[in-house]
């Protein structure tokens, strides 16, 4: 998975690709489907081998079941995928409830500021989680708060070298290996943010900016997790140095629940529960940074983290500046002369 810096070419959306009913990627979808409704927490589950885009095809779909009513169209409706299970669902402001679609692979993916998201066939993880909020509700710092949960999650699964870079991209070894991508689709009964999420399970040839889990270099078990009865060099202490290959479902399985329980927390309060937090995983504190806006330098300064909007603060000649994410991204910037890095 990469974003390349070139604009994305138009292209004419394909239809998704369903996999086989019986398949291991559609039996692991109802898993997760099952274990979230174990927890309460509704979500309807899709599989797809391939597809153009997950956050477009969720687009389209909430935008055709808000329109579908007022047409009084018939026929099959765009509104759902089919869920993992085959029932529906319907819960939440809109209508229909959250729904999440996990695809192997994506011909037309994108990222912020109309990126391509460009990703190896079932080398990473391809998600859009499409979640109804009230009409009208603020999501300006949404994407910071994603970050924060995708790299709480990965911390859980040993993935403890993981930071954050605002707005949204979680960083490995100061190479990125995931991004978040949150877009809007405003309905009659729902504002409904559509979160995408990508990362790269295997490190990408040939992208030497961005890298993957594997290069954690994870393994089954902990050093003190052999049994007392074996002895050194055993079946338990084998399998402990056996490397720890995440699949797509291993990742969501302890993301989802968290994401979950996020947003309707974010809805009531917004970014400000996940500030603290999201600072402490700061990759670039106390480091001269600069703002571009679509390629064009808008400002220089230190960066200083985050507020409870989730602005980044940044330290300038003239004060503390706050700058809204919107289409703008950081870069490195040269120290000042005379700079000393903040501790």
């Amino acid at each position: 998975m990469s974003e390349p810096d070139p604009a994305a070419s138009s292209a004419t959306a394909e239809p998704a690709t369903q996999g086989p009913p019986g398949s291991a990627d559609a039996s692991q979808a109802l898993a997760l489907q099952t274990l979230l409704e174990a927890q309460q927490q509704a979500c309807t589950v899709h599989w797809c081998d391939q597809i153009d885009s997950t956050n477009a095809e969720l687009l389209a779909r909430v935008r055709a079941a808000d329109n579908q009513p007022r047409k009084n169209h018939a026929g099959p409706s765009r509104a759902m995928l089919t869920p993992a299970d085959g029932r529906r669902r319907n819960c939440g402001p809109g209508g229909a409830g959250p729904q999440l679609l996990v695809a192997g692979h994506q011909t037309a993916g994108r990222g912020r500021q109309g990126r391509p998201w460009v990703d190896g066939p079932h080398t990473s993880l391809l998600a859009s989680l499409a979640w109804p909020f009230a009409p009208g509700t603020p999501i300006a710092g949404l994407s910071v708060a994603v970050g924060v949960w995708m790299a709480q999650c990965l911390h859980g699964l040993g993935a403890t070298e993981v930071r954050l870079k605002w707005p949204n991209d979680v960083l490995l070894h100061e190479r990125k290996l995931a991004g978040v991508l949150v877009e809007l689709a405003d309905t009659q009964l729902a504002r409904w943010a559509v979160i995408g999420m990508g990362l790269n399970l295997r490190s990408p040839p040939g992208l030497p900016d961005a890298i993957g889990l594997d290069a954690c270099h994870l393994h089954r078990g902990t050093p003190d997790s052999s049994s007392t009865d074996s002895p050194p060099g055993g079946r338990a202490n084998r399998a402990a140095a056996r490397p720890l290959r995440l699949s797509r479902w291993d990742v969501l399985q302890r993301l989802m629940p968290a994401m979950l329980a996020g947003l309707p927390i974010y809805a009531q309060a917004g970014f400000a529960p996940w500030s603290d937090a999201w600072n402490q995983l700061h990759a670039w504190t106390g480091e001269p940074v600069a703002v571009l806006d679509h390629g064009t330098l808008r400002q220089t300064g230190l960066a200083l983290g985050v507020d409870d909007s989730g602005h980044l603060l940044l330290q300038t000649a003239q004060g503390t500046s706050r700058v809204a994410s919107g289409d703008v991204s950081l870069r490195r910037a040269a120290a000042p002369t005379g700079h000393q890095p903040m501790p």
